[in-house]
């Protein structure tokens, strides 16, 4: 049995980036967004210049939110995980692949940490990977229809 620290171990956070950062319409707090208060806690919000709270956007209700957890916040802080982004179009590619190839329904949160897998080039063979499957994918089909390609 190989035990292993904290520090062998790499976490890697997947934000929804929406339309893409540079657009206003994602929900990429960490990677686009800055420290602030909302809701009583400080942490990396998505807000204007004047500090207002500004409206997220993800094709993923469950991650439609202008702020994160400040675990994760302290967490992108002491640079202990490493926080990406993946947009739509990637979440949802990520959805239909692993519905076709494994039969499994993604929720569409999932389907953004399926997305960045699909990008590690440089993933081992000898390595083991988790990725947290929560939730049902049937919940999220409206939406998924609804942004189809036709």
């Amino acid at each position: 049995m190989v035990i292993r620290t904290d520090d062998e171990v790499k976490i890697i956070g997947v934000e929804a980036a929406g339309y893409g950062v540079e657009t206003g319409s994602h929900a990429a707090s960490l990677t686009g967004g800055r420290p602030g208060i909302l809701h009583g806690n400080r942490t990396y919000l998505l807000q204007n210049e004047d500090g207002q709270i500004t409206e997220a956007h993800s094709i993923s209700a469950g991650l439609d939110y202008p702020g994160v957890g400040p675990e994760h916040a302290y967490l992108a802080d002491i640079k202990r995980a490493k926080y990406v982004k993946i947009y739509d179009d990637e979440a949802l590619e990520a959805f239909y692949e692993i519905s076709r190839i494994e039969g499994i329904i993604p929720a569409l949160e999932t389907a953004h940490a399926l997305a960045y897998l699909k990008k590690v080039s440089s993933l081992e063979k000898t390595k083991n990977v988790v990725v947290n499957m929560s939730g049902r994918g049937d919940k999220d089909l409206y939406s998924v229809m609804k942004n189809a390609k036709q």
